[in-house]
Formats: C-alpha cells, structure tokens, sequence
C-alpha cells in the first residue's frame, strides 16, 4: 500500500536524486503550494520515489512537487532490475491504478523508470531538455575548454566592468545577506520582464514566500549559493544556485537591463563557475530547463528527459488525456517563448 505522510521525515530523503527530491524542498512544497493535494512516499527494499495526487473526479497521479521543480525522479538502488523484480515499480503501478492518469514529467533518460515504464506499456513522451556542464577539476582546465571567443570573453568582461565601476562580487552568507540578495533578485528579475511587458516566473507572492523559506533552509545546510555582483555599491546582477550531492542545479538569474552591454551575467557567472570548481568540488553545474544560448557558450551540453504516462480506460483517463495534452501544447509555447526572449539577453537565466 501507499505512504500517505503529513510530513517528510528528514531520514526519509538522504539519498534523494537531487535537491528536488531532498527533505526542505519536499516539505516546504507541501507547506506552500500542497492544497489540495494528497502526498505519497513509496519506500521499499529497492528504492523510493516520491508522488503526489490531485484531482477530485478525475484524480491525477505526479511527481510531488510538478509544476514548480525542474527534474523529477525517485532513487532505485539498481538499474539492472526487470520491472518484475523492482518493488518499487510494483508499488508505483499499484498507486497509479487508483488515478484516472498519471504523468511523471521530466525524468531523466537513464533512469530505471524508463525501462521499466516502457516495459509496462506507458507512453514515453519528449520532455523539456536541460543544459548540464561537466566541471573539470581546475579552472584553467575549464578555461581551456570554451571556445575561442567565450574564452576570450570570460577573461575579458570582468577586467572591463572593474576598469569602468567599482566592482563587488559576494556570495550569501547569513540570514540578512540572504533575505536582501533575494530581494534584490526579485527586484531585477521583474524589471527586466516589466519592461518587455511581461511577468517573470517570480512575480506571485507565494512563489517569492517559497523560495526565501527554501533558500534559508539551504543555508542552513551550506546548500545554498546565492551570489550578487555588485557595481558602484547597486546590485547588477543576482545569481542563484542550489548545491546538492556535488552538483550545482542554476535556478534562476537577474540582472540590472541597464548594464546589460557589459556583460554583468558572464561577470557573475565566472565567480560562480570558478567557485564550484575551485572551493566546492562540484562534478557538474546544471542549467535546468531551458535552451538559452548562453549556456552552451559556457559550455553546457544537453541532457534529454522524458515524461512517463499512463491513462485508464475510462471516462476520467480521457478527459485528462485532452486535458494533459492541452496543457502541454500551451507550457511548449511559453517556453519556446520564454527561452527566445532569454536567449536575446545572453545573461543569466530568466
């Protein structure tokens, strides 16, 4: 049977996929974006996923946390298992036939639920690529790998922004530095799409109240690296990441429109890189949705997703069939969009 929890034990998440998947984001998602929802934890001798259900008459079976986190997924402790002898599989298949659908969305190519979905009959549909760089083990050696004129570049900015402003780059430390550098962000961020007519994805009161309680939480576990450079004393760029388990995952990124001909984006994004490399030892820095074009400047390569679906033969599981595919229609549009006016900026993501 399923684990309906109230909470997530902290135990729970140790070995989560990623920071998505970890305890303060499950729980805090559950705080501020859970109602009307009901929360599954499956546990089993081979692995753990983490679920959520919605939907009254027509009950819908997810991810816990879809619609707000980047990569979804659950830990299986080995990929060599035929669905057969996966517990979890079996425990998921279980849940699932109590929704009229279920759709896992972005889940990584290489996972074993792919297999294992694809074994059962699921549909596999193309989800939304994320831009993933590897990090070598010294900056020089990342330097070197750019092409040409990125290399030239990432030199180049920084010594050019510095010989015209004074210059300041600082990562969050404490609760204060956090709170403003979040504010600062937030600030920057609905600029820049204000002035395009447009609203960015923070401009909701309960999606900035979400990010400031996770981001302290982070902090607290120096899983948080939120940076702002800093020109003539005025925040021009923020920066934020999340690091989890020797990867980086960037979530998003503003910058001060005036100052965009100088690059502060690329400024920034050299402290951050140098930082993961150099100080934290990071394996990877992962971009997370969106195709903007300079992420692959900096070096980032493709990684593919999927999302896992399946419907009941039943009224319920045609209606959310149309409506799925709908919504999906409409959230390509958008990024396609989103991503277009991103890629114009060539700073940070938006």
């Amino acid at each position: 049977m399923t684990d309906s929890v109230p909470h997530v034990p902290p135990e729970a998440t140790q070995t989560a996929p990623t920071v998505f998947q970890s305890e303060p984001y499950l729980r805090l998602y559950q705080q501020f974006f859970g109602g009307g929802k009901t929360f599954h934890r499956l546990q089993t001798d081979d692995g753990e996923a983490w679920l959520q259900s919605r939907g009254r008459a027509a009950k819908q079976l997810e991810m816990w946390g879809a619609g707000i986190h980047d990569v979804g997924g659950a830990r299986i402790e080995s990929s060599t298992r035929s669905p057969e002898q996966s517990q979890l599989w079996n425990r998921l298949e279980e849940l699932s036939s109590r929704h009229a659908a279920t759709q896992l969305a972005q889940i990584e190519t290489s996972s074993p639920l792919v297999e294992m979905a694809r074994a059962a009959n699921w549909q596999i549909l193309p989800a939304e690529t994320c831009p993933v760089l590897a990090l070598p083990s010294s900056w020089d050696e990342y330097v070197k790998s750019l092409g040409k004129n990125m290399r030239e570049q990432i030199k180049r900015y920084p010594k050019r922004l510095e010989k015209e402003f004074a210059v300041e780059y600082s990562m969050s430390q404490s609760a204060a530095e956090t709170e403003t550098a979040l504010s600062d962000l937030i600030r920057l961020h609905t600029k820049r799409w204000r002035a395009r007519g447009q609203t960015g994805v923070l401009v909701l009161p309960r999606r900035q109240q979400f990010q400031r309680a996770l981001c302290e939480e982070l902090r607290q576990k120096n899983q948080l690296r939120l940076w702002t450079a800093r020109v003539n004393g005025q925040a021009a760029c923020v920066l934020l990441s999340y690091f989890y388990d020797g990867r980086y995952s960037f979530f998003i990124g503003g910058f001060e429109p005036d100052l965009m001909r100088w690059s502060v984006g690329t400024c920034l994004f050299a402290q951050v890189l140098r930082h993961a490399i150099e100080v934290d030892g990071a394996r990877e820095f992962d971009f997370l949705k969106g195709r903007e074009e300079y992420k692959y400047r900096l070096g980032a390569q493709d990684r593919e997703y999927v999302t896992l679906q399946h419907f009941q033969n039943n009224a319920g599981g045609a209606w959310l069939r149309r409506k799925l595919a709908l919504e999906q229609t409409l959230m390509h549009k958008f990024h396609e969009r989103f991503s277009a006016a991103s890629a114009s900026a060539k700073n940070g993501k938006s």
